[in-house]
């Protein structure tokens, strides 16, 4: 049993290690979007519906769980369809939120 239990480990570590390594449709998440963006716990992973145009201004956008207004034009094309904003949650500033590190949005969708 513990040759199996330790087998098990030895199979799964490398398989863990590199998840953040890839986008969710297995093509490899380039160094400089690794260099630019932040650890795990910073990363959020939505969907489409979760970005509303800002009703005041067509060229922000409001996404759920983020309390700033983004920028449209500073959104990356996401590789797999999924929306990822990078920010910290419990910052010092007033809304408990650091500035977003990236955003990444489906193109064309």
């Amino acid at each position: 049993m513990k040759l199996f239990t330790l087998f098990a480990i030895v199979w799964l570590i490398p398989k863990l290690a590199p998840a953040h390594d890839y986008w969710s449709n297995g093509k490899k998440v380039p160094d400089w979007v690794k260099g630019s963006c932040c650890g795990p716990a910073d990363v959020h992973r939505l969907t489409l519906a979760n970005i509303h145009t800002a009703p005041w201004n067509g060229d922000y956008v409001i996404i759920d769980g983020y309390k700033e207004p983004i920028r449209k034009a500073t959104a990356l094309p996401s590789e797999d369809g999924y929306v990822w904003i990078f920010y910290k949650d419990d910052v010092n500033t007033p809304s408990g939120q650091s500035a977003v590190y990236c955003l990444f949005v489906p193109m064309g969708e």
